[in-house]
């Protein structure tokens, strides 16, 4: 009973973080600002339904690919998953992540169903939804260093003449270096080292098991090499179509000087990345803070960037309402994920050794 009422104590405070901050950026923006018509000037606007209308399909194809590549990852081990599946279960954990707040995350719901009826192989399982989230946030990075530093070295005004803009193209150029370098270099690395690193990994307090599955998860895709390759193609597609989402979204308005489709390529990866860490459902408040802040670092107006990510939020929040409907018919199967998440988390799986992996 304690343990619920904690649970959910941390989730109303969630909750009031999230739409007390939203509450206060729509506060501050609320009335005229120079050329900026406030949100209640917005209020009197008719949108552009057209402009909305190819931002909430590119909503929707985004997602699914998403969607897609989950369940490539998942067939890439050979488990047996069917399309339809990691539709549905992506669905739920698209209602989960908009509007749910706590530990029972959207990865969590997926990490359960497909691990459920497979007890010999739960910990591949839940490497490839670990799998989905490292290859989405290399794609980011890779994402900004590749077409920021397309922009930047060809000699486009705004990005020469930006230097929030080379900074953030240059810590993402040096991670993709890193990551590069590290990627060839596992190659290398033979089965029972895999397995030692594992082992010393787990003895690290709390985290131990986790950190020791997202060890498991990239050794062993690291095996497929051209399976991850056109994934991370797939990925870089999709955020093709996210940096379209936030190029339209601030267009569905007349809102002024939005920024120009070269430097959402930076502006929205940094933006959707940054939004992930703030513990709100969706990231509510917090993502409308963010992208106000990065509109004010690129010399635009704050009100700008906030009202371009509430229109997004609105198209989010319909696609997650279709996630809530799958998550009625799947209801009665849902408090099981409830239980793992308070007695196990994901660390309460066994390891995926490397020589139970599949070949490719």
């Amino acid at each position: 009973m304690k343990t619920h009422a904690v649970a959910w104590a941390k989730g109303l405070l969630k909750y009031g973080i999230g739409f007390g901050l939203l509450a206060y950026i729509l506060w501050q923006n609320w009335n005229p600002n120079g050329a900026s018509p406030g949100v209640r000037g917005l209020l009197e606007q008719t949108p552009h339904w057209a402009t909305f209308a190819l931002m909430a399909v590119l909503v929707v194809a985004t997602t699914f690919a998403m969607y897609l590549r989950w369940f490539l990852l998942v067939r890439a081990l050979d488990l047996p998953f069917t399309l339809r599946n990691a539709f549905r279960l992506g669905l739920v954990g698209t209602f989960y992540n908009a509007f749910l707040p706590g530990s029972v995350g959207g990865d969590l719901v997926k990490a359960y169903f497909i691990a459920k009826d497979q007890p010999a192989r739960r910990a591949a399982a839940v490497a490839t939804v670990v799998a989905d989230r490292l290859i989405g946030l290399f794609g980011l990075i890779w994402f900004v260093a590749a077409f920021g530093g397309a922009f930047w070295l060809s000699g486009d005004d705004r990005f020469t003449a930006n230097e929030y803009l080379q900074g953030v193209i240059r810590v993402c150029a040096v991670l993709v270096g890193v990551v590069a370098v590290g990627w060839v270099g596992l190659g290398f690395l033979p089965a029972r080292r895999a397995d030692r690193f594992a082992g010393r990994l787990e003895g690290v307090p709390k985290l131990g098991k986790s950190l020791s599955e997202v060890w498991y998860a990239v050794w062993s895709y690291r095996q497929r090499p051209w399976t991850v390759l056109g994934l991370v193609a797939l990925t870089a597609v999709n955020h093709v179509g996210m940096v379209l989402i936030v190029y339209l979204a601030v267009r569905v308005f007349d809102l002024p000087d939005p920024a120009s489709l070269p430097e959402n390529f930076v502006l929205a990866p940094v933006g959707l990345t940054a939004q992930a860490f703030f513990p709100a459902p969706g990231g509510v408040g917090g993502a409308e803070a963010i992208f106000g802040y990065l509109y004010t670092l690129l010399g635009r107006p704050e009100q700008t960037g906030v009202v371009g990510r509430l229109t997004m939020r609105v198209a989010e929040w319909g696609f997650g309402f279709v996630g809530y409907l799958t998550y009625l018919r799947m209801r009665a199967e849902l408090p099981a994920v409830v239980d793992v998440a308070e007695e196990e988390g994901y660390g309460g799986h066994e390891p995926i050794h490397p020589g139970d992996k599949p070949a490719e």
